[in-house]
């Protein structure tokens, strides 16, 4: 049976009228360097299309008014995810579940799955109209300094080891830093199921594009599969490094003195909490000096290294407003181990999103109470800030 291509392009218009050009080839998913051949009926991709604006139209007629409504909004989300697929992850559904939707042959509760996924979007729509959107990096005295030891690794093509405490903005440090140059940083964060020398080596191959690795179970023949993408004046750079395994750290120490051996430089950056710095004990030195005779620094970022002023840059509506109290609970949230800049930004956005931005040391005070937080005689700093703010 011939298909009327003018009727064809007659429904994908109607869906790039709703969707944008690129938005209904994802809709129809059709790739948008194939949708000309498509639309003259000179691939394969023609007779789906055919079939799917069929299907689609099927569908409008078929479900209730409130099921169409939300049926255009799943076909938003999918241009919005990127494909179907995408799209079905994000609600944690199967594709196949999205495509029997879609052309009406879901066996399943439809009415709970518009349910489900109307709240999902309620969801995300109220995240997105929170009003706090934080500062980003900003360069505080300890992110400057992680900043410039990390710099010193690449430039230098060291081994180096930074631990800091539990939020003193070591991971946003990372990603400033990578972004910064991102066509000669590598960066992985494992967790414990990807701490060994296999397991690390797979998440670098991923980052240089090595689409093969998975299936390598070998530690050769990994790196032999990882070391051709990599090249002089590189850096690798492993957040979270505490979950890595002793024989991972020195696998990697080893392919940066490959590097330096020929002359050239390959930087690897450790960075991790303190409990990293437990392969290094006394009684196993013998055995990981290798590691740790070639960091140079080893710094320890401590949450109390941060300074009042760290706080000003990081919260500027409070200093802008000489909200001294609010500035000084924040400081000393963010100096507490265990708590750090993390937890402190945390409970000023949540003040935020409660009050907008008058954010006043009772609101902080009352999400301390009601929070745990492993802050030194809290009530007595409270009482005496609230008392300052009188």
């Amino acid at each position: 049976m011939s298909i009327d291509l003018k009727r064809l392009r007659g429904g994908y218009a109607e869906l790039t009228a709703e969707f944008g050009e690129k938005g209904a080839a994802i809709v129809a998913g059709i790739p948008p360097k194939s949708v000309e051949e498509t639309l003259d009926g000179k691939n394969a991709y023609t007779e789906n299309l055919e079939k799917f604006l069929g299907a689609r139209a099927a569908a409008y007629s078929f479900y209730p008014e409130e099921h169409r409504e939300q049926l255009l909004k799943l076909e938003h989300f999918i241009v919005e995810s990127g494909s179907a697929e995408k799209a079905a992850k994000a609600l944690g559904v199967s594709k196949g579940t999205i495509s029997y939707i879609r052309s009406c042959k879901y066996k399943g509760d439809v009415g709970k799955f518009f349910a489900d996924f109307a709240s999902y979007l309620k969801l995300k729509q109220e995240k997105r109209s929170r009003p706090y959107k934080g500062t980003g990096y900003m360069p505080t005295s300890v992110s400057e300094y992680m900043y410039q030891v990390i710099r010193g690794v690449h430039i230098a093509g060291d081994c180096e080891i930074i631990t800091g405490d539990t939020g003193v903005g070591k991971s946003r440090t990372i990603t400033k830093y990578a972004s910064d140059y991102p066509e000669s940083t590598v960066v992985v964060t494992p967790t414990v199921a990807d701490g060994s020398a296999v397991g690390i080596l797979k998440m670098i191959a991923e980052q240089l594009g090595i689409s093969d690795a998975d299936g390598m179970e070998r530690l050769p023949h990994l790196t032999r599969a990882v070391m051709p993408k990599l090249h002089d004046g590189m850096l690798i750079i492993i957040d979270e490094a505490q979950h890595l395994k002793f024989p991972a750290i020195d696998h990697l120490r080893s392919i940066s003195d490959k590097f330096t051996d020929r002359g050239e430089t390959m930087g690897v950056c450790f960075v991790g909490n303190p409990s990293f710095m437990r392969h290094f004990d006394d009684k196993k030195l013998p055995v990981t000096g290798q590691v740790f005779n070639r960091a140079n620094l080893r710094p320890y970022i401590k949450a109390s290294d941060i300074k009042i002023e760290d706080i000003r840059l990081l919260f500027p509506e409070l200093s802008a407003e000489k909200n001294t109290a609010e500035i000084k609970f924040l400081y000393a949230v963010a100096q507490t181990n265990g708590e750090g800049i993390r937890r402190a930004i945390n409970f000023y956005r949540s003040a935020y999103n409660m009050d907008g931005s008058n954010v006043t040391i009772d609101r902080l005070a009352e999400l301390a109470q009601t929070g745990y937080l492993k802050l030194p005689n809290i009530g007595n700093l409270i009482k005496r800030l609230r008392e300052e703010s009188a």
